[in-house]
């Protein structure tokens, strides 16, 4: 083995390291990775073009990593100081207190940044999605037209309007 690692040394030098401590870097960063660079590219789009749905993508994408960071990181010295804080003089609070900074933030992470990204997709493409599924709906029926369809929109405009009256041109409010 020894021979091994002379060799790469002599023909390699140390990029293989740098090379196996980049994968195992990526391997193991790789939801942070992903966060950053999509608010980055959030972050450069909603500066192009300022509207909600790109507010709503950066801040999915900084709760993702918040969360992802928070579970990985942040949550055992939680767990940890809540073991040296209260030890044995307030022992009951010791269970209820890892819940709430062990499931329940982690589970309001999750949620939060889920509602987030659905919010993110209804702003992006409902108007869109509503439009194809209206394509596929039939027409409401309004049987006081004559089978004819119409909106209440386009009666509560045609009401409103003046009809036009007898030949000599007069015009003659609706009698309804």
């Amino acid at each position: 083995m020894e021979a091994f690692y002379q060799w790469s040394e002599q023909n390699l030098g140390q990029g293989h390291y740098v090379i196996g401590y980049l994968i195992v870097l990526i391997s193991h960063n790789w939801p942070i990775i992903v966060a950053l660079v999509a608010a980055l590219f959030m972050s450069i789009r909603l500066y192009r073009q300022p509207n909600r749905a790109n507010a709503v993508w950066l801040f999915s994408a900084l709760l993702f990593g918040l969360g992802y960071e928070y579970e990985k990181h942040v949550d055992g010295e939680f767990h940890h100081a809540i073991d040296m804080l209260f030890g044995l003089e307030l022992a009951g609070w010791n269970r209820p207190l890892h819940m709430l900074v062990g499931s329940v933030f982690n589970t309001a992470f999750v949620i939060l940044t889920l509602t987030m990204v659905l919010h993110g997709l209804q702003l992006s493409f409902g108007s869109t999605v509503i439009k194809q599924f209206r394509r596929f709906t039939p027409a409401r029926i309004d049987h006081r037209t004559g089978g004819a369809t119409a909106s209440s929109d386009a009666r509560l405009e045609g009401d409103e309007h003046e009809r036009a009256g007898n030949d000599s041109g007069s015009a003659q409010a609706s009698t309804r």
